[in-house]
């Protein structure tokens, strides 16, 4: 399904800007001119000349600034808030796009906007990535023990500092996305072989990519998400085949916790 988004902004019931008048707005920045930005924007000067100061009437402050030279003179310039306008208006279309793709996708959670970010916009270094919900702190000297449970309900935890916890804005079910680095993963297939402290997750390997110095080890986890873990060779831990029982573990220190706010 092909949908178009035309978004528009309301002030006072009276039109403030639409994609018309945005477009009007970055003919105009780029023209210096109304005449000229109008023309390239295919309306009428005075088409242009009304629209802009409805605008400018609505706004907090100008969006435009001119200066006079009658029809073909005098020349235009996007104010500080103008520019700041078409940034706005951008960032919100880019939104609404994603909501769009959210819509059509099957796999998108759309419990929360912060799902929806993380699957068609976030892109960070990290290959693992898990939604969870807060679920407990457990106070340790000046950094906190973060409890989070996954849509599984496995718990998993994370080592932050306290400050950390503030600036996030962290509270019980609040939803954060956990962030692991390949590299820090670590496997085993034993349990015993594992610190108490360290998280962990089990799986079976789904695929193995041999480098010259790593091996990228995918697991198929029992919670249904994959883990990516890459491994040095000089290690012990790459004796894996695929099909392989294995426990990947990791630090609490390890995870990385990101929210919208």
């Amino acid at each position: 399904m092909d949908l178009e988004i035309l978004l528009s902004l309301h002030s006072q019931q009276r039109l403030f800007v639409n994609p018309r008048r945005i477009q009007l707005l970055e003919q105009i920045r780029e023209h210096g001119s109304i005449s000229q930005g109008a023309k390239a924007a295919g309306i009428s000067y005075k088409s242009a000349w009304d629209a802009i100061k409805e605008m400018n009437a609505l706004a907090e402050r100008p969006v435009l600034s001119s200066e006079t030279g009658g029809k073909g003179g005098g020349g235009a310039s996007l104010t500080a808030y103008g520019t700041r306008l078409l940034k706005i208006y951008h960032l919100l279309a880019q939104i609404e796009q994603m909501a769009v793709s959210a819509l059509q996708d099957e796999h998108t959670s759309l419990d929360s906007l912060l799902s929806v970010v993380a699957r068609f916009s976030l892109q960070t270094s990290a290959r693992n990535q898990f939604f969870a919900t807060v679920a407990s702190f457990d106070p340790n000297d000046i950094s906190r023990k973060v409890g989070l449970a996954l849509p599984s309900h496995q718990l998993i935890y994370a080592d932050i500092t306290a400050s950390s916890v503030a600036r996030l804005d962290l509270h019980l079910t609040k939803e954060v996305l956990a962030l692991i680095k390949a590299p820090w993963i670590r496997l085993a297939s034993d349990k015993a072989n594992i610190p108490v402290t360290d998280n962990m997750l089990m799986g079976k390997v789904e695929s193995i990519e041999i480098g010259d110095e790593y091996i990228e080890v995918i697991l198929a986890l029992e919670i249904g998400e994959t883990l990516c873990a890459l491994l040095a060779k000089e290690t012990n831990e790459c004796s894996w085949q695929q099909g392989d029982s294995a426990y990947a573990h990791f630090s609490p220190s390890q995870v990385i916790l990101a929210t919208l706010g």
